[in-house]
């Protein structure tokens, strides 16, 4: 789609279709490498975690207890994502670290999991530092932390549904 969308611009344009080519690609490859960045950060993160017993200090004080679990499955990866502005990397780092204990806990893989998924996302949806946040505000001509205060109070509210529905 992005293919096509980008052939349908130039066509309706008539720009310099050498030009539009090289700043498709370099386009494409920022996005990648920043996602990749992101993604490794998150990784570095949680074997940094690891190493100096972090890890086994939070499996530890949740095992045999389903709500500490839930409790920290939400609220862990939803804050990380509204410091970092990514979602993704925040549930990784968590997914990586905590959810392989997850039976442990008294939950499934599946459902802390898909916990921390969905509230990363949601505190991503919350972070003055997304992009998705910056370009919105830029769009509508306000400061970043606007979109954020607008969206603080719904998303925190799903959060807490979530954990305890979930």
């Amino acid at each position: 789609s992005m293919i096509l969308g980008v052939v349908l611009g130039l066509l309706v344009t008539w720009s310099n279709a050498q030009q539009v080519c090289k700043n498709f690609f370099k386009g494409m490859g920022d996005a990648y490498a920043d996602v990749i960045g992101l993604i490794v950060c998150a990784s570095i993160f949680t074997t940094g975690m690891s190493a100096i017993g972090l890890t086994k200090a939070m499996t530890d004080l949740m095992e045999g207890s389903q709500s500490a679990a839930a409790a920290a499955g939400t609220f862990g990866p939803f804050l990380i994502a509204v410091i970092s502005g990514s979602g993704d990397a925040a549930a990784f780092a968590f997914n990586g670290a905590v959810t392989p204990f997850a039976e442990q806990f008294g939950l499934s893989i599946m459902n802390l999991g898909s916990l921390a998924q969905i509230a990363g996302a949601m505190g991503r949806s919350m972070s003055p530092v997304a992009g998705a946040a910056i370009i919105c505000a830029g769009l509508a001509k306000v400061n970043p932390m606007e979109v954020t205060k607008r969206n603080a109070l719904p998303c925190i509210a799903a959060a807490i549904a979530l954990m305890l529905f979930l």
